[in-house]
C-alpha cells in the first residue's frame, strides 16, 4: 500500500534530488544513485593523524575524528549541507547519519563510544529553524549503532551571528565561551563522540570540547557529516 501511495505522490509531487535537481526514481532517497556512489567520502575511517584530527592538534586531545564527506565553497555538496541546515530537508540529515554510520561501522570507529552529543543550538535558533540538524545526523547514527543519543549534556548559552564569512580568529572568539557542560548527566569517564553538521575551521567543536574538558570529561571523539576542504 505505501509503494502505490508514494508512486502516486512522486507523480503529483516529483521528490528531486537534493544535489543535482535530477527527479528522483521509486527506489531513491534525497539523492540520485549518481549523486550518491559520488559522494566525496573522506575514507578516514579509524584512521590516525588524518587532516580532520590535525584541525585539533594542540587544542584539543581528541581519540579518533571522522567526517563523512569533504565539500568546497560552492560544490555542489555544499548545497545538500545547505538543503539540510537551513531549508527543512532535516529528514535528509537523519538518512546520511545513518548510512555513514553503516559505511564506517566496520572500521571500529564507533567502538568504544558510550554517548552521542549532537553539537546544540542556542534556543533562538532552534525555535527559528525549527529542529537542530546536528542531532537529525545522530539520530541517524544511533538507529544504526545503538548508542544513546544524549542531547541535554550540552547547551549553548550564547546567541551568535553566522560563523560562515569569519576567519579563523574570528570564529575563535564568537565561540569559546558559548557553550557549557550540565554536570550529573553521564559519568565523567564516559566516551563522548560529539557529532556536527559541518567542520571548517574546528572552533565550535572546540568550544564544545572545552565545555566538557571543563566537567572533567577527558574522553572525547568528534565526527561530522562533512569537512571544508
Amino acid at each position: 500500500m505505501y509503494g502505490w501511495l508514494r508512486d502516486i505522490g512522486d507523480f503529483f509531487f516529483p521528490r528531486c534530488c537534493l544535489v543535482c535537481g535530477r527527479v528522483l526514481l521509486h527506489d531513491e532517497d534525497f539523492l540520485c544513485c549518481h549523486c550518491l556512489l559520488n559522494l566525496p567520502r573522506t575514507g578516514y575511517g579509524n584512521v590516525p593523524d588524518n587532516p580532520m584530527e590535525q584541525l585539533f592538534y594542540g587544542k584539543l586531545p581528541v581519540e579518533r575524528c571522522n567526517a563523512y564527506f569533504l565539500f568546497t565553497e560552492g560544490g555542489d555538496y555544499r548545497r545538500l549541507i545547505h538543503r539540510i541546515k537551513y531549508n527543512g530537508e532535516k529528514e535528509c540529515g537523519a538518512y546520511l547519519g545513518n548510512l555513514f554510520a553503516r559505511e564506517n561501522a566496520a572500521t571500529g570507529f564507533f567502538d568504544s563510544i558510550d554517548y552521542l552529543v549532537p553539537v546544540p543550538l542556542h534556543r533562538r535558533k532552534l525555535r527559528q529553524r525549527g529542529y537542530n540538524q546536528s542531532e537529525w545526523i545522530a539520530q541517524g547514527i544511533a538507529d544504526v549503532t545503538g548508542i544513546p543519543l544524549c542531547t541535554d549534556l550540552l547547551e549553548c548559552v550564547t546567541d551568535r551571528p553566522s560563523q560562515t564569512r569569519k576567519g579563523i580568529y574570528d570564529r575563535w572568539l564568537s565561540t569559546r565561551e558559548a557553550f557549557k557542560a550540565n554536570p550529573g548527566i553521564v559519568p565523567a569517564d564516559s566516551h563522548v563522540l560529539l557529532v556536527d553538521d559541518v567542520v571548517t575551521t574546528g572552533a565550535t567543536l572546540l568550544a564544545c570540547g572545552k565545555a566538557l574538558g571543563d566537567l572533567g570529561i577527558s574522553r572525547i571523539s568528534i565526527c561530522a557529516l562533512s569537512l571544508a576542504k
